[in-house]
């Protein structure tokens, strides 16, 4: 049954097969899940997973997939999609899909199939209808969410499926969330956020100021402040903050330097002042935290 679920038309392949629910799921529960290579030859093409007729009737199955390069075609019950990277669609698994890949851009796309009862609660079209295609423009998180659910699905942990089937379901929020920013306004809004988020990640620990963060990223450090707000739900000097107190408590347990030179390496000008702030992030002084 598991040899049947997965198409033989992909190198590279992790695949992992974890099984069809033996009742109605109260959430949602992974059937499969996967990371694929297409072959230049790669063609799907059905309208029905012949394991499903075995089961359960009231367990609705849907299948999702996410292109992170290369070129396709998909027929998806009566509509023509292009695929590229950012391209994502999911169908019911009783609905007619046909998916080619370019032969000389090959997709490289991940899958996951999923299990739930037909009027499950949540807010999104992936799950309320019978098909659906979007293109998303901001797609980290969703790779850093499959590949979460593959390194656990692997792992014969005590509460690996149940991590598993949350994570499915964050991705399916996450995309539900990402899908909104459809607007001219939002998409802009998104892409400073996004900017400033990921120059803060690099740069955390030699910023000292929103006002220096706003200089090297050329925004105003006011109109900064309101649209990490807007996306983050904290400003962001308190995620500066964060980044910097979690890089010190990084050092304070893996290293033996002393508090002042971690300090320092921080962009304090003294350990008073970091001592403080670590405190108003941790609870504790440093010299207790250790």
């Amino acid at each position: 049954m598991a040899i049947q679920h997965f198409s033989n038309q992909v190198t590279s392949e992790r695949q992992v097969f974890m099984g069809f629910p033996k009742n109605k799921p109260n959430g949602i529960s992974i059937v499969s899940v996967g990371f694929e290579k297409c072959l230049p030859d790669f063609l799907v093409e059905r309208d029905s997973y012949p394991e499903v007729g075995k089961c359960n009737s009231d367990i609705i199955f849907t299948t999702v997939e996410f292109i992170i390069s290369g070129e396709g075609k998909l027929q998806l019950v009566n509509s023509n999609y292009k695929l590229h990277s950012g391209c994502l669609f999911s169908y019911k698994v009783d609905k007619y899909h046909k998916i080619s890949c370019s032969p000389e851009k090959p997709m490289v796309k991940y899958f996951i199939v999923l299990a739930h009862a037909p009027h499950f609660e949540i807010e999104s079209e992936i799950i309320r209808s019978h098909s659906n295609f979007q293109t998303l423009r901001q797609h980290d998180e969703i790779i850093e969410l499959f590949e979460l659910i593959l390194g656990n699905a692997n792992l014969s942990s005590e509460h690996g499926v149940s991590i598993c089937n949350l994570l499915a379901q964050t991705i399916i929020l996450k995309i539900s969330d990402l899908t909104k920013l459809s607007t001219g306004k939002q998409v802009r809004a998104w892409d400073t956020y996004n900017r400033i988020h990921q120059h803060l990640r690099k740069n955390y620990f030699r910023i000292k100021t929103i006002e220096e963060l706003g200089t090297e990223l050329n925004i105003d450090p006011a109109y900064l402040s309101r649209v990490f707000k807007r996306f983050h739900n904290e400003t962001p000097y308190r995620f500066l903050i964060r980044l910097k107190m979690g890089h010190a408590a990084s050092l304070l347990l893996s290293s033996r330097r002393l508090i002042k030179d971690i300090a320092f390496e921080l962009g304090f000008e003294n350990p008073f002042h970091f001592s403080r702030t670590f405190k108003s992030v941790y609870r504790v002084s440093p010299e207790n935290f250790i």
